[in-house]
């Protein structure tokens, strides 16, 4: 699987990275968030560009340092004001993406490249003095966290500086000596918290001791007070913020059209009954004779020279230098290494065709599950929500069974819903990509007709190229041949799967 290919595809990219940090990852919808176990990106335009993809990355290697290292009972306890927050998310956000760098050196790269975006290169995120100067302490202590880790912010901090010093003398030096104890000795969430307190107690002490001399004006003693006595909506963005809104602007006006990625949910199984299950046996055991018959010409004999087996009168000479390897053994090696994923669609639109889509299922699961080196999967889509219940608006995907769970004849299902093919093609890729197995095949089982076919069709593309192959079986349906060119087959009966899977598979499990 190309690995530069496999960056710029955000939905193997989440995947990999939620298996990397240890958190889950959904994609879709209009927000950008975290709760804390699970992180939110949101439906992202198909054609994203590599800062886009950048800003994707870098929100979610900062919520999965959140969710590694900070500490969120911590945080509930300390009971901070909005103006307090602020403070303590900037040294926060510092100290856990650092955290994470030292597990995951990669990271810092896309940290800088992260911050020299949103405070460089995107003015409109350029966190210097606005017109109240009590703003710019908060904008000066973020640009001096991040300028630890980016040195080209070091002039929008001297600039912001002198602003402050010219309303607020001296405060700067003050705040300084407590953030040089911060990037030297803040370990911990509750680091952060005592840190955080000591800078908010220092600027309370600084406008007592303004509001007693006078001779520093009232104006900006009155803008401090107000500062720290602010709602959150009237604080300037913090990095979080920030990252999430240049996120969410981007969402598509229809979030259908955008990137998602379906959710797990469940469906009802029944199992096949008596008739069904004797017709999945006769067609499996077509389809296992030829298959078989790949499976053994793809069988390679050779003999092996070593210390055991059988003597070898052409190796005999190698006594005269002490040499043991001269016994000849029979080996056998198979070619086959392959994990292969069939999707049933179970749309509304499937409803006359169900029965035998579940059949072909469990036939040709059948037929594969005998293969040695060959690990199958089989999901249907759409689902029932896990929690919700159905609505068919949010793409939806279950399991029927897992790769390397033991085979069952519990395919029966009903079909409602609509068709999420590309939303469920990205969550089967992620499934997918951890898998052992060297080759990676997909089998869709539908009608062929997607709600979304841009988004289908994309997500069909993005696969084949990170090396997954994505082929189509039409079920008296051949809009297959417009959704899976060259890569598809249509059947009307049982009978017709045994050559149209020898077909579709021949070529692909003997590569």
């Amino acid at each position: 699987m190309n690995n530069r290919l496999l960056m710029k595809s955000l939905p193997l990219v989440a995947s990999v990275l939620g298996q990397k940090y240890g958190v889950k990852v959904h994609i879709g919808g209009d927000k950008a968030f975290t709760d804390g176990r699970t992180i939110q990106l949101p439906a992202l335009p198909l054609d994203s560009d590599e800062v886009l993809q950048c800003m994707a990355r870098g929100f979610l290697d900062h919520e999965a340092a959140h969710i590694r290292e900070t500490n969120f009972e911590w945080l509930k306890l300390a009971k901070f004001t909005p103006f307090e927050m602020h403070i303590w998310n900037s040294l926060e956000d510092w100290r856990v993406e650092n955290k994470l760098a030292e597990i995951f050196p990669g990271c810092r790269k896309n940290f800088q490249r992260l911050i020299r975006h949103l405070f460089i290169n995107d003015n409109g995120q350029n966190q210097r003095a606005e017109n109240n100067p009590a703003t710019a302490i908060l904008n000066w202590i973020l640009l001096t966290v991040r300028s630890w880790d980016v040195p080209e912010l070091d002039k929008a901090c001297a600039d912001t500086a002198s602003i402050i010093e010219v309303h607020y003398p001296g405060l700067v030096d003050r705040i300084k000596s407590i953030l040089q104890k911060v990037r030297a000795k803040c370990d911990s969430t509750q680091d952060c918290i005592l840190y955080t307190r000591e800078i908010a107690a220092l600027l309370k002490q600084y406008l007592n001791e303004s509001q007693k001399n006078k001779s520093k004006g009232r104006g900006p003693a009155q803008n401090l007070e107000k500062l720290i006595r602010s709602k959150s909506s009237d604080l300037p963005k913090g990095f979080s913020e920030a990252l999430e809104e240049h996120l969410v602007k981007n969402v598509p006006d229809n979030v259908d059209e955008g990137l998602q990625v379906a959710k797990d949910g469940y469906k009802k199984l029944a199992e096949l009954d008596k008739d069904e299950l004797t017709q999945t046996r006769k067609a499996s055991t077509a389809l296992k004779s030829r298959l078989h018959g790949i499976i053994q010409a793809k069988t390679i004999s050779h003999n092996r020279i070593g210390r055991y087996g059988h003597l070898s009168t052409a190796h005999l000479h190698r006594i005269a230098v002490g040499n043991p390897r001269m016994f000849r053994s029979r080996q056998e090696s198979h070619g086959i290494s392959t994990a292969v994923h069939i999707l049933m669609d179970c749309s509304g639109s499937m409803r006359r065709r169900i029965g035998l889509a579940s059949q072909v299922s469990n036939t040709v699961v059948s037929a594969l599950n005998s293969i040695n080196g060959v690990n199958v999967g089989v999901s249907a889509f759409p689902a029932i929500r896990i929690q919700g219940g159905e609505n068919y608006d949010e793409p939806t995907v279950a399991p029927i069974l897992n790769h390397g769970q033991k085979l069952h004849s519990h395919f029966g299902v009903a079909a409602s819903g609509s068709t999420p093919l590309g939303e469920v093609l990205w969550w089967t890729f992620q499934q997918m990509l951890p898998l052992p197995e060297k080759r990676k095949i997909i089998l869709c089982i539908t009608d062929g007709v997607p709600d979304n076919p841009a988004n289908a069709q994309q997500a069909i593309k993005d696969g084949s190229q990170n090396g997954f192959e994505i082929y189509g079986l039409g079920i008296n349906s051949e809009a297959v041949f417009h959704l899976f060119p060259g890569k598809s087959r249509v059947i009307t009966e049982l009978s017709d799967l045994a050559p149209a899977m020898f077909g579709l598979l021949q070529e692909s499990l003997t590569k």
